[in-house]
């Protein structure tokens, strides 16, 4: 649902909106998170359970994913090493794709490391729903 931006009369994007890519190797933590994701009413959600996954997903839908939800500890390739990947690859069109980690870490090493690859923001497992559409929100509110 598109609705207006009072402030440049341009139409602002809703949660439900947004079409999103979620990567995390737990089944059980990925099934809760989809569907949160649903309940909020977002457009469409892919799943990968790892980052070579996610390439993938990316590869062939890059102008539709609008935002991941990225696990940091995965197998085959992290949400760090995907992170990398998707910032410093030369003239990749996903270089600015809206980021939010989704880690059982609190240790602020891993934050900072994160933060510098530029996420859009950080949530910690269990997440919850009111923590999740303010992430959500502050996206689209931040824009791409």
């Amino acid at each position: 649902m598109l609705t207006d931006n009072a402030k440049d009369g341009l139409p602002s994007r809703g949660i439900n909106d947004l079409r999103v890519l979620l990567i995390e190797d737990d089944d059980f933590t990925r099934r809760l998170m989809s569907r949160l994701l649903q309940d909020l009413k977002v457009r469409h959600v892919w799943e990968a359970s790892d980052g070579m996954a996610a390439l993938g997903i990316l590869r062939d839908h890059a102008e539709e994913v609008d935002l991941a939800i990225c696990d940091l500890e995965m197998p085959r390739m992290s949400g760090l090493d995907l992170l990398h990947a998707l910032r410093t690859a030369t003239g990749n069109p996903l270089a600015d794709l809206p980021v939010i980690v989704l880690t059982a870490h609190r240790e602020a090493d891993t934050v900072k490391r994160a933060i510098a690859y530029g996420i859009s923001g950080y949530l910690v497992k269990p997440v919850s729903k009111a923590d999740l559409v303010k992430r959500l929100t502050f996206v689209l509110q931040k824009g791409r």
